[in-house]
């Protein structure tokens, strides 16, 4: 397994223990001097720095001459470095554009859920209402049609009423006409109740006349059968007025008794 953190100090000394044994210092060769650890694009970032510092002379008196195979390896290995530099690169950048559309999905999906839960609660709130409206709905209906019953029994008890103000508007017009009869009768009996008082008012006088005429009869009996003649008439008009008297008494008295 690779460790981390190779530090540019350790391929110097791997490298110049390899210059030193008379071997070129490869990436290869600088790792396996490193046991095997480290990146090989460090490895190659770092021989490359050390190369560039040295003027791309390995600087040992004892180093074996650079061979053409050794410097096609060499290059070989440094465009396979670069190749895998650069496909570490853009590795990376394929891994921060992924964890940035992971990122990116994992937000849209937490507001998607969001958006989700927030119309499943409107959706709740929007059922919730429903219900509530059908509710009311109901108990306006059932209002409603106790209105229309109330309103039917206000109608029919009016016609009623209209009914029985008709009939009492007859009877009061009929009471009207029977007080005016009567009043009529009263008018009528009060002639004959007047009638009545000046018939017994001339009977009295007549009497008067009859006492006086028969204390006259003594010194006058040729007055006599005059004043019997005239008596009887008298008293014979005195009971036609006394009978007219006791039949408007008797009529006065059905008009007055209650029906």
């Amino acid at each position: 397994m690779a460790r981390t953190g190779l530090s540019k100090e350790e391929v110097e000394q791997a490298r110049a223990g390899l210059v030193a044994q008379g071997q070129y210092p490869s990436v290869d060769a600088v790792r396996v001097a490193l046991g095997n650890t480290g990146s090989k694009t460090t490895i190659h970032k770092y021989l490359k720095e050390l190369d560039e510092e040295q003027g791309g002379a390995v600087g040992m008196a004892n180093a074996r001459p650079v061979t053409i195979s050794d410097a096609l390896h060499d290059l070989v290995e440094r465009l396979a470095a670069r190749l895998r530099q650069e496909a570490d690169d853009q590795l990376d950048i394929a891994r921060a554009e992924l964890a940035d559309k992971e990122q990116q999905l994992a937000q849209a999906n937490r507001q998607l859920e969001s958006e989700l839960r927030t119309t499943r609660e409107h959706e709740a709130r929007l059922q919730t209402e429903l219900r509530q409206q059908r509710l009311a709905f109901n108990v306006k209906q059932d209002e409603l049609a106790q209105l229309a019953r109330e309103s039917s029994r206000i109608a029919t008890e009016l016609a009623h009423t209209q009914q029985s103000l008709y009939e009492q508007l007859t009877n009061a017009r009929k009471l009207e006409q029977k007080v005016e009869q009567l009043q009529a009768q009263q008018r009528h009996a009060g002639d004959l109740e007047r009638q009545l008082a000046t018939s017994m008012a001339h009977n009295e006088r007549l009497g008067d006349q009859v006492q006086a005429m028969s204390a006259a009869l003594a010194p006058a009996q040729a007055r006599a059968r005059e004043l019997e003649l005239l008596l009887a008439q008298a008293e014979a008009r005195a009971q036609a007025q006394e009978q007219m008297g006791e039949q408007l008494r008797s009529y006065l008295d059905r008009m007055a008794a209650p029906k």
